[in-house]
């Protein structure tokens, strides 16, 4: 990694420290492709630039009966780390009055509508499947275990019928921004030959990501807009996700980081925002996906209870087991990489995070003189990751140059400088009454608010 690269990264830290926007410049893996390639890869993958008449005229009917303009109910489902937000969209997905997109699909709507002005807005819906946004997603995905007949020539057709059907709508309509959001689920919808209970279904949007600048725009283009928050117990979600940087020197610094900052609702937005416990999608479901669906102005349907994208199953994994729905052996915590030192740090620091969704934290750390003490102590302690990516550096030295070792030892500073600095400010800022952590919304039956 060069000096830039490393400079890059602590700026990151930098921004969450100011309580900014962390990636409204949303990056997929591979960047931001150039309009003409992202034209010519719609054009293979889908097998032609244009449909044929007779499946556009199919496309045409069922197009017809959506109200986009009517569409103003809306819900962005966001992550606070490895807590189940894939999982509560999955359970949504299936309502007869819900329509969402595959799997993480959705995260780069508004940065690539961003990046994209200069394309039409039909070239807009036909590219935007094709621009790689993670390992999960893929097009043709969508399309593998759909009804037979269905294959990508009908993504193609039902964006031409969009065009058809409302033909001045790009070029007049105030908010294109929205109707680029709006059309891209109708679009999928009407590929998959699948036909909602309503003409303005509710939009479940897989933002996941937490960022203020995608939250703001959503907002302003749904004025019903709301957003649930995935949480988990601290303990096991840190453990979680320090397991998936076993070697990257900075992979505490970002998980502890990303902890640190989406515990809270996006600024502005407490009254739209609701908050679930990861636990409770494996433990209490039908009585959670009852408040859910309350609370977002849906009927209660069987459907809340399966967990599938576009009908197909949502396959989840650890290690060699694989598994489908809830599965209470997920709810348990799980400190495996997590050490004494480390829970310690995390009840100071996150106090009111396991205080506010109920999750089991020693008393004693409700008192500000020990939450403060035990910083002054243990802060300074490496967690046992870093540890663990430090003795992995040392150990590659031998194969690799003084460039490397030094880079290498750079990028382990400025990880723990960055958690200490981090920590160190969000601890402040929860003593000082400055912070306020997500609230459990919906509550569910027995549960003290």
């Amino acid at each position: 990694m060069s000096l830039a690269e490393l400079a890059r990264d602590f700026g990151r830290f930098c921004r969450r420290l100011t309580g900014k926007s962390h990636s409204s410049i949303l990056q997929t893996a591979a960047g931001y492709p150039s309009p003409e390639w992202l034209l010519q890869e719609a054009v293979t993958r889908l097998g032609a630039a244009t449909a044929a008449e007779d499946l556009v005229a199919v496309k045409i009917a069922a197009v017809r009966h959506f109200q986009p303009t009517q569409m103003h109910r809306a819900v962005a489902i966001c992550t606070c780390g490895s807590s189940g937000s894939l999982l509560l969209a999955s359970y949504l997905e299936g309502h007869s009055d819900v329509i969402g997109l595959p799997m993480l699909l959705g995260q780069a709507l508004y940065p690539f509508f961003d990046h994209y002005k200069s394309l039409s807005m039909r070239e807009k819906l036909l590219t935007y499947p094709f621009l790689k946004q993670s390992n999960s997603d893929d097009f043709d995905d969508s399309f593998r275990h759909a009804p037979a007949g269905i294959t990508p020539i009908h993504y193609l057709a039902a964006v031409d019928a969009l065009m058809r059907v409302y033909p001045d709508l790009p070029d007049t309509y105030q908010e294109q921004r929205r109707a680029f959001f709006v059309f891209v689920h109708i679009a999928y919808c009407v590929a998959l030959g699948l036909t909602p209970g309503t003409a303005a279904p509710l939009i479940v949007h897989g933002q996941h990501i937490w960022d203020d600048e995608l939250a703001r725009q959503f907002v302003e283009d749904f004025r019903e807009a709301q957003f649930i928050h995935t949480v988990r117990d601290p303990i096991s979600n840190s453990g979680r996700l320090l397991a998936r940087h076993p070697d990257n020197l900075l992979g505490a610094a970002l998980v502890l980081s990303h902890l640190s900052y989406a515990d809270r609702p996006h600024t502005g937005m407490d009254a739209r925002t609701g908050t679930i416990r990861f636990e409770d999608l494996h433990l209490n479901l039908e009585e959670l996906m009852r408040a859910v669906a309350t609370w977002l102005g849906l009927s209660f349907e069987p459907s809340l209870l399966e967990s599938t994208f576009y009908g197909v199953p949502f396959v989840a994994s650890r290690g060699a087991t694989s598994w489908s729905g809830p599965r209470p052996e997920q709810a348990v915590r799980d400190d495996t990489n997590v050490s004494f030192t480390d829970r310690g740090i995390l009840y100071a620091v996150l106090y009111e995070d396991f205080a506010c969704w109920n999750y089991p934290c020693p008393k004693l750390f409700a008192h500000a003189p020990v939450r403060v003490i035990t910083c002054l102590l243990l802060l300074l302690i490496p967690f046992r990751i870093e540890i663990t990516v430090a003795k992995s550096l040392f150990r590659s030295l031998p194969k690799h140059s003084i460039g490397f070792a030094l880079n290498g030892f750079a990028r382990l500073v400025a990880a723990r400088a960055a958690i200490v600095i981090m920590f160190a400010a969000d601890l402040i800022r929860r003593l000082m009454g400055r912070k306020r952590v997500l609230s459990l919304r919906p509550q569910l039956p027995g549960r003290a608010s």
